[in-house]
């Protein structure tokens, strides 16, 4: 028997209406791209890729939001027979975005001007494409940290709550004041996960920043699904106090990566973790 005509015209309806009600469900998914540097200045070049891996933690500690994966952005790109530096038109920003799943994008542009860093940023909606939101401004280069912050916050108050709302606390200026820790948060965003070991390390000879450093390393090694050498360094005694926020943040890793090990495993590793091999 043949279906009217309206069944037919029914039925694209019902599958966008399905397709609409699928995307209000999931969380909303933003999209942090490499900061453009403005002029040749090789002593900044790591804060392309610093400014928003600094935003990235801070935004994946909000609840009710998920960032876009770099494996799977690199993934797509690469489907695309694209590159990041080749998304250079809001075009091509657009469709890379929606195919990604994304609702917001930030973008940002930085040059060094004396010993200040001139900082502009902007969030532009995915599914729009109009730039809902821009802010810029000034601060000393050695706390890069503090006027990210202040310009993420200026983003999110003009969009209405459209983008998470940090806590005081979430982009700290101790750990972006350090180097080695803030080039491997730009190694880790970035998926180049060696690179970001070896800054890790490095920043662990600091000991305000022991704690921290440690995760990170264990974040490191969990992406490359190396959870042994990731417990290790969650089970080492860190040489300073840790706040509650960290605590439960290795905890949590700490249960993840038990439940990757064999008992056995755990064991070995804790002993190991109170007993450390001598060095050959």
């Amino acid at each position: 028997m043949r279906r009217p005509a309206s069944w037919t015209r029914l039925f694209p309806l019902a599958a966008m209406a399905l397709s609409l009600a699928l995307a209000a469900d999931r969380p909303p998914r933003i999209w942090i791209l490499p900061f453009e540097h403005l002029q040749p200045d090789p002593p900044l070049d790591y804060l392309r890729e610093a400014l928003p891996a600094l935003l990235a933690v801070a935004v994946s500690r909000s609840e009710g939001y998920t960032l876009v994966d770099r494996q799977h952005l690199d993934h797509l790109l690469a489907e695309q027979s694209l590159t990041l530096e080749g998304l250079t038109s809001s075009e091509t920003r657009l469709r890379i975005g929606g195919l990604l799943g994304a609702n917001m994008m930030i973008s940002g542009s930085f040059v060094r001007h004396g010993e200040e860093l001139l900082i502009g940023m902007s969030a532009s909606d995915l599914e729009t494409g109009i730039i809902s939101a821009t802010a810029e401004g000034r601060g000393p280069v050695s706390q890069p940290g503090q006027l990210v912050n202040k310009l993420y916050r200026q983003l999110a108050r003009d969009l209405d709550q459209r983008l998470p709302v940090l806590a005081p606390d979430q982009i700290d200026e101790a750990p972006a004041g350090n180097l080695h820790f803030v080039k491997g948060l730009g190694h880790f965003y970035s998926a180049r996960y060696s690179q970001a070991l070896a800054e890790f390390i490095l920043a662990s000879g600091d000991k305000a920043l022991s704690g921290l450093s440690r995760l990170w390393l264990a974040n490191a090694y969990m992406a490359q699904r190396q959870y042994s050498h990731a417990y290790l360094e969650l089970i080492r005694p860190a040489d300073g106090a840790l706040t509650s926020p960290l605590e439960k943040e290795i905890a949590a890793r700490k249960r993840e990566c038990e439940q990757r090990l064999s008992p056995e495993d755990v064991k070995t590793i804790r002993q190991l973790a109170v007993h450390p091999a001598p060095p050959k």
